[in-house]
């Protein structure tokens, strides 16, 4: 039997809990997973790092029942995290360039030398950088799943590796294509740089000083009573097709895919990554890696094209694209109509499957481990994203916008003049560009203009508000008048919506900025 979620914080109403918790026990009772925990991760607004969390399946089957020993899948159950290990690998990368101890556009082979060469080059191309490396653009080949079977691989296998060269599906910087091998690469680079090795520097910098006691790169530094076998999914339908495998030993290639963990510390990692764009971020201590290099690695670097969606039949035009997708550092950033902007990177690996993903206004997130080779732990928790946004809309609010208190100060300014016309309120925040665009007397005749298309007059002015505007970025502004009813009959028997007033303002760019336009219009 599954397990049911342990725990529910309110933020969670009981329904979504249970809808989410259906999801698991659906995608184990129909063998497409022998197991999964999930857990719904606290945002911006929470001080509960997880507010839900539950379970299905078993840690390990044989010949399709629960093993001898084994147990359910729960909240401590340690399980591989694949390549969201790159993440790490990532944030290790810039805190040493943090520290000036490279460069993110270093040639690869400034670091690792037997690098030199490995590349396939035209005549006029330049090795790839750290940086390419970083956004998958260096033109190496997707390696899936060649790569997930060389986590053991030696340094010095690697270096032979690398001195017979390696392929290209398209020259560096040119497009977007996932490599395994790229971050075996940056592994190396934090290994020669540090004269250590990738794993003790991602354990010092990252795992101790976030409490991820349970996280490790080999049986050997995780509780293995807690760990969920790896399964494979052999060709039949039943819960037999589930078949154990054996752990590989760590090595080289586990900078991209060699990490175990957990619902709860992977809940710290993901807080830790997302809080960069918390509204109080500045307030709050940087942690192991700057806040400005955890945004960074956050940042769409290197599109990542899609398929557009089908064909309109009646058209013979696609209707676009269902959501804007590339990667940053180690990091997926997406954007959909429905949720906005979501960060994420899956784990794929012989035996496992994995996902963690977090919607950036609110940081609320969802991370899910299962225990069979790509089992659906991104679908699930894209879905879980989905049943918070339907059943919890406010749980995925919107990062509110603050404008800066110059502008605040500017507002009161132009609402004042736009009432008054006042020439020493103009003269104290007009930006020089203004008079020259439109003169003052134009500006006040577009005004009065306006106002009579919608039915009003300046005394409706008197309504507006600073407190009152829309804010559309720190140095943008807009207020809205609704028209009168003569006005929208008008508007109707010309066959158009009901006119509105807009008010515009957007300020300079200068520290002490000035108004540069201040726009109304009738529409």
């Amino acid at each position: 039997m599954p397990n049911v979620p342990l725990t529910s914080a309110p933020a969670v109403p009981a329904e979504a809990v249970a809808a989410i918790a259906a999801l698991a026990e659906n995608a184990v009772a129909e063998h497409r997973t022998a197991g999964v925990t999930w857990a719904i991760i606290g945002g911006h607004a929470h001080s509960e790092a997880i507010l839900a969390h539950g379970s299905a399946g078993h840690r390990e089957l044989d010949a399709g029942r629960p093993a001898a020993g084994s147990s359910p899948m729960d909240r401590g159950t340690i399980s591989r995290i694949a390549s969201m290990t790159k993440s790490f690998t990532a944030a290790t990368v810039l805190a040493l360039r943090d520290e000036g101890r490279l460069s993110l556009d270093d040639p690869v082979s400034r670091h690792v030398p037997e690098a030199a060469g490995a590349f396939t080059l035209e005549a006029d191309d330049r090795e790839p950088t750290l940086r390419r490396l970083l956004t998958m653009d260096a033109g190496l080949v997707t390696d899936n799943p060649w790569g997930d079977r060389q986590e053991a691989m030696t340094r010095e296998e690697f270096a032979a590796t690398l001195r017979d060269g390696l392929g290209r599906v398209h020259r560096p910087g040119a497009g977007f294509e996932y490599s395994n091998t790229g971050f075996a690469l940056l592994g190396r680079v934090i290994d020669e740089v540090t004269g250590s090795s990738f794993m003790d520097e991602i354990r010092r910098r990252f795992l101790a000083p976030l409490g991820m006691d349970s996280t490790g790169w080999s049986a050997g530094e995780i509780d293995t009573s807690r760990l969920a076998t790896g399964h494979r999914v052999a060709d039949r339908e039943d819960s037999t097709r589930f078949e154990p495998v054996p752990l590989d030993s760590p090595g080289v290639y586990g900078a991209m895919a060699g990490l175990f963990s957990t619902v709860d510390d992977l809940a710290a990692w993901v807080r830790f990554l997302a809080a960069a764009y918390a509204p109080e971020a500045a307030d709050r201590p940087a942690g192991p890696l700057a806040t400005a290099s955890r945004r960074e690695m956050q940042q769409l670097h290197r599109h990542q094209a899609l398929a557009p969606l089908p064909v309109d039949p009646a058209t013979g035009l696609s209707p676009g694209f269902d959501r804007i997708r590339g990667y940053g550092y180690g990091l997926v950033i997406e954007q959909f109509p429905d949720l906005g902007e979501v960060v994420s990177h899956s784990g794929g690996y012989p035996g496992y499957g994995s996902f963690m993903v977090w919607h950036r206004d609110s940081g609320v997130g969802v991370v899910a481990l299962a225990n069979s080779k790509y089992a659906p732990a991104t679908v699930l928790s894209m879905q879980a994203l989905r049943i918070l946004r339907a059943k919890a809309p406010g749980l995925l609010a919107r990062r509110p916008l603050r404008p800066a208190p110059r502008t605040l100060e500017a507002a009161g300014a132009a609402l004042e003049w736009l009432r008054g016309g006042d020439d020493a309120v103009a003269d104290a925040w007009f930006a020089d560009n203004m008079d020259l665009d439109i003169s003052r007397e134009e500006r006040r005749r577009r005004l009065t203009s306006a106002l009579a298309t919608a039915g009003l007059d300046g005394g409706q002015l008197e309504s507006l508000r600073v407190a009152d505007a829309y804010v559309l970025s720190g140095a943008r502004l807009r207020w809205t008048l609704p028209g009168k009813a003569g006005a929208a009959e008008h508007a109707a028997a010309e066959g158009s919506a009901s006119p509105s007033v807009h008010v515009e303002l957007l300020m300079d760019p200068r520290r002490q900025a000035l108004i540069q336009a201040l726009d109304v219009v009738a529409r």
